[in-house]
């Protein structure tokens, strides 16, 4: 018996148990909840699994206390993610949140507009709506569970959007501590809501998990990092929230590159674009990632094929597509792809050793740092290791030195991963001339 025929076992059980002690004939329970019989009939036997909608209301009129809803979602999961979870997958606790104080400052704003920094309301959906913006998790509408709603999802949605933004700008203070401080409390007020406020808030604590995968990456800790991301593509499609699947699985294959695996990298990307092939943006986010990654394994053609495929689909982006990933829409866009292709370019100048690759890299990677807003600060020093390193790359160490130099405090610093990644391989590919540059810096050798 397969893990999906178990869960619809389990499942089918409990509802005829609950069923059954209320007093209700497989009839009667369909005509209440809004269903034909012959469904119920086969969710209890186990030949259909159970709709997230129909276990919601299930649990409600069952007084399940939420019981159906886990299990419905845990078969969700799978059947979509196509998953094979061992069968203690429902004891394996979520991360606990790092320890640290609250430091990011309340909005100043008293209403965004959703969709919003690629945030959609699950109410709304694209059509958008306005939502007050809580000054922190306290002010959350249902926090304390007792009237989770509609208010509960404008909260949660416009709370991320101060998050996302915050971590555009880099503010002081750690992200990750309110970010998943707001997504555990969002797990546990998931079973307390109804109808379409479980499945809305499920879309969110999908959302909340794939920043909180992305935030612990940047902190280095990717065991943790990855942990969250798996939670965040199941929540993602037990809930229909397929932009957020995507995404997640995208940001596995960004971490499989930093760890240098390009084939991991390749299989995580390949399973995002397959999620919702009618997204064009999920593909040109899929085609970046494996441009880079056959870059790594020195293969030009593809790398070729690829970046050019995926700069011609963004030119063809519908109203959807520039709403859920704003990233790669104009010069954000422009600045987000140019940075891909100096990545991937410098790295197949280095397997290939051919220098007319790495002039290519220079002219991208001065592209993208010229065009990234000044308040993207973390980007910013990224983008400077990026370009000090393609000139290194094509054997200019002296314009390597200069570009870097004026950035080595902030960088020596920094503690996100991917600014660590790049001063890595600067410093690899300086050799004695990176001591030189620590050195005039007055600072310590790493």
């Amino acid at each position: 018996m397969t893990h999906e025929e178990s869960g619809r076992n389990e499942f089918g059980q409990e509802l005829r148990r609950l069923r059954e002690q209320a007093g209700l004939t497989q009839v009667q329970l369909a005509a209440r909840l809004g269903y034909h019989h012959s469904y119920v009939s086969k969710i209890e036997s186990g030949a259909r699994e159970p709709r997230i909608a129909f276990a919601d209301k299930a649990d409600d009129l069952l007084a399940a206390g939420g019981s159906l809803l886990a299990v419905a979602t845990r078969i969700r999961a799978r059947l979509c993610a196509g998953l094979v979870a061992s069968a203690g997958e429902a004891s394996v606790p979520l991360p606990r949140a790092p320890h640290g104080a609250d430091q990011l400052r309340p909005s100043l704003t008293r209403y965004v507009r959703l969709p919003a920094f690629g945030v959609t309301c699950p109410s709304h959906g694209i059509n958008g709506c306005a939502a007050p913006v809580p000054g922190g998790l306290a002010e959350v509408p249902g926090v304390d569970g007792l009237t989770v709603g509609a208010e509960t999802l404008h909260g949660f949605a416009a709370l991320l959007t101060t998050y996302l933004d915050a971590d555009i700008s880099e503010v002081a203070g750690d992200l990750a501590v309110p970010v998943e401080r707001a997504l555990r409390t969002l797990t546990t007020l998931v079973p307390m809501a109804r109808g379409v406020h479980a499945n809305g808030l499920l879309q969110l604590a999908a959302r909340y998990a794939d920043l909180a995968g992305w935030l612990r990456v940047k902190r280095g800790q990717h065991g943790i990092a990855m942990t969250w991301l798996h939670r965040g593509v199941e929540w993602a499609l037990a809930s229909g929230g397929v932009a957020t699947a995507c995404e997640a699985l995208s940001s596995m294959g960004v971490l499989a590159m930093i760890e240098g695996d390009a084939a991991t990298a390749l299989d995580y990307s390949a399973a995002a674009s397959a999620v919702d092939p009618s997204r064009l943006w999920t593909g040109v986010h899929a085609q970046l990632i494996q441009a880079r990654a056959h870059a790594m394994l020195g293969d030009h053609r593809e790398f070729s094929r690829l970046s050019r495929a995926a700069q011609r689909a963004v030119d063809q982006f519908d109203g959807r597509d520039r709403i859920e990933a704003p990233w790669l829409i104009g010069a954000a866009g422009a600045t987000y792809i140019a940075s891909h292709l100096a990545g991937g370019l410098r790295d197949l100048a280095e397997v290939t050793g051919r220098s007319v690759i790495a002039d290519r890299a220079v002219m991208h990677a001065e592209t993208s740092l010229a065009n990234v807003p000044a308040r993207m600060h973390g980007s910013r020093l990224m983008l400077t290791l990026r370009l000090a390193d393609s000139h290194a790359c094509r054997g200019d160490l002296d314009a390597a030195v200069e570009l870097a130099r004026p950035v080595m405090a902030a960088v020596t610093s920094a503690p996100a991963t991917p600014i660590r990644h790049e001063l890595s391989r600067l410093r690899t590919r300086l050799g004695s001339r990176f001591a030189e540059l620590l050195d005039s810096m007055g600072l310590c050798r790493l």
